[in-house]
């Protein structure tokens, strides 16, 4: 997905006060808490257990040369304030 398609299907939602989420690591959702404003290059279809994410954030320990790499914006969630109730 590109940022113009994202801004494209948010922009069809008639409730634009609704909130954005994402899933948590196994269970429930979080809220969006960064969105990493640096593009990363992102090498695709990596990972084939189930428990990566799929691509991989290429970096100077391991360099995906046979993979095809992009460029992305990561939109992350963390249960960051759990332990402040």
């Amino acid at each position: 997905m590109t940022v113009k398609q994202l801004i494209q299907i948010l922009s069809s939602i008639e409730d634009q006060e609704v909130t954005v989420m994402v899933r948590g690591y196994e269970r429930g959702v979080n809220s969006i808490e960064d969105i990493i404003p640096a593009i990363e290059n992102i090498a695709l279809d990596v990972n084939d257990e189930w428990y990566y994410g799929r691509h991989e954030v290429q970096n100077f320990d391991h360099e995906y040369r046979d993979k095809q790499i992009v460029q992305a914006i990561i939109l992350t969630g963390h249960n960051a304030s759990m332990g402040s109730k």
